[in-house]
């Protein structure tokens, strides 16, 4: 895939919705909250009934990911549908790329265009499990092919263009997360405040190929090197004797794999060695 994202930034971002803030922030918790998706869902709903295509959007990723309820593809398409009906403009991006299409452009639109995107979109080809093929047991290390469709890979190129920052790694003496010289890259992570459909079926996509369920993985980053960018040795696993990562291990276990995922193919260098984490990183070159 070439570097260049065929998403302009206005896919990527909407105009803040205080409502939809306010509901992501009971989704989400934290500051001693706990996560309260049962609350934050009618929140949503209702700020959708108030017309705000981005709760329907929010709506839509809960709904595929299985937040607080089975699982559901077609309602979460259906609920994209509606965002995009509401002019929210990530979701009519999303239902084009999930249709194989390029940059819907915004007044070109016609009232139906959304519903018959969502009938173009191959569904249950989107959820076939994927292969893998082992390539050697000690360290387990598989291949698969397609985890990402080329369409899929420029919108998470361009979705992780706008939000990459210096990457960290995690800090032995406080838990925290640091800059170090050990990693020179950038990274973007996604949770569940930012995650979009196209990240929540890339995650599917691994589950149905790895077994790893989309709700014991981390959230997914796009990793970024521009020339001379590297991150060294290092291991993925938390060490359990360290202190600073016993809540990580007694709120999130310890990590059993990683998935690397390329999402462009223009670059030379960045060979990753072996695999050793548990969530599913997607790695793109950005350079322009």
């Amino acid at each position: 895939m070439g570097a260049n994202p065929t998403f302009p930034n206005e896919f990527m971002a909407a105009a803040p919705d205080t409502k939809v803030s306010a509901a992501t922030a009971v989704l989400v918790g934290g500051e001693g909250r706990p996560s309260d998706p049962v609350r934050a869902i009618p929140m949503l709903l209702s700020a959708m009934a108030g017309g705000s295509g981005a709760a329907a959007e929010r709506l839509a990723v809960l709904a595929a990911m299985g937040v607080a309820r089975p699982s559901n593809w077609v309602e979460a398409i259906n609920l994209l549908v509606k965002a995009a009906e509401l002019g929210h403009r990530p979701a009519q991006g999303q239902l084009a790329v999930l249709a194989g299409e390029g940059p819907v452009i915004a007044g070109e639109a016609s009232p139906d265009l959304w519903k018959t995107l969502a009938r173009r979109i191959d569904l249950k080809g989107h959820l076939k499990a994927l292969r893998l093929v082992q390539e050697r047991a000690e360290p387990a290390i598989a291949m698969l092919t397609g985890l990402a469709t080329p369409a899929m890979c420029q919108w998470l190129i361009a979705k992780g263009r706008s939000k990459v920052a210096r990457a960290k790694v995690g800090d032995y003496q406080s838990g925290g997360w640091v800059e170090d010289p050990i990693r020179t890259g950038e990274a973007a992570g996604f949770g569940l405040a930012d995650t979009d459909l196209i990240l929540a079926l890339t995650q599917k996509r691994l589950e149905l190929a790895s077994g790893l369920h989309v709700l014991q993985q981390e959230a997914p980053h796009v990793l970024s090197y521009q020339r001379g960018q590297e991150y060294k040795a290092h291991f993925d696993f938390l060490v359990p004797g360290e202190p600073a990562f016993q809540h990580l291990l007694a709120t999130m276990g310890q990590r059993v794999a990683t998935c690397l995922t390329w999402l462009n193919d223009d670059f030379e260098g960045g060979e990753t060695p072996c695999f050793s984490s548990t969530s599913a990183r997607l790695t793109a070159s950005l350079t322009p």
